[in-house]
């Protein structure tokens, strides 16, 4: 019965299709000439480096120290942990809703993981086996208080009340502290449209 099934695509639809593609290809030859695919991958590459600062650990670009933000409660291992996924996670967002372009945006988000996966492949391993990001687009979506959103997201992922104020102040902070480091990287990244 299955076999018998089969889905019309129309003449418009291949049309619509041939355009997209040909567009698509024409932006990404544009952005190669120009540079923009080039600076994509290497803030991408980048934005990898944006992690919390932790003792006795090399130490990146992007390490924010969070001592100096966030009470010594918050450098737990297993909180330091939930830092750095929200830190990805900002880095991803911000890439995805501040590059106008989705073929730059795509190029620089698939090279920040491409060098999570190679330099910190059980971090990665463990964000990409998660569900904290699924949390983290469900408190965008809300499209209530976009901050608080999230801290209540981050203090739920450090298996606390989602309602404990510390923690949702604590993510309110990482968010906005990601979310400034991501838009000047993207501001030097130059970008030519």
């Amino acid at each position: 019965m299955a076999d018998d099934v089969r889905i019309y695509k129309g003449k418009k639809d291949e049309e619509d299709f041939s355009v997209n593609l040909s567009t698509d290809i024409e932006a990404i030859n544009s952005y190669r000439l120009n540079g923009n695919l080039q600076k994509a991958k290497e803030l991408g590459k980048k934005l990898a480096g944006l992690t919390p600062l932790i003792d006795g650990s090399e130490e990146s670009e992007l390490a924010i120290d969070f001592k100096k933000l966030l009470a010594p409660k918050f450098q737990s291992q297993d909180i330091l942990f939930q830092i750095r996924v929200l830190l990805v996670f900002a880095a991803e967002s911000l890439l995805q809703l501040k590059i106008p372009a989705e073929q730059l945006s795509t190029t620089a988000i698939n090279a920040m993981h491409d060098t999570l996966r190679r330099e910190h492949s059980a971090f990665y391993k463990n964000i990409s086996d998660g569900a904290a990001f699924t949390f983290y687009y469900l408190a965008m979506k809300k499209g209530r208080e976009l901050e608080t959103d999230i801290g209540q997201a981050f203090a739920m992922l450090c298996s606390v009340n989602k309602n404990s104020e510390s923690f949702i102040e604590a993510g309110k902070i990482i968010w906005n502290t990601a979310c400034r480091i991501v838009e000047a990287e993207i501001e030097k990244a130059q970008f030519i449209f």
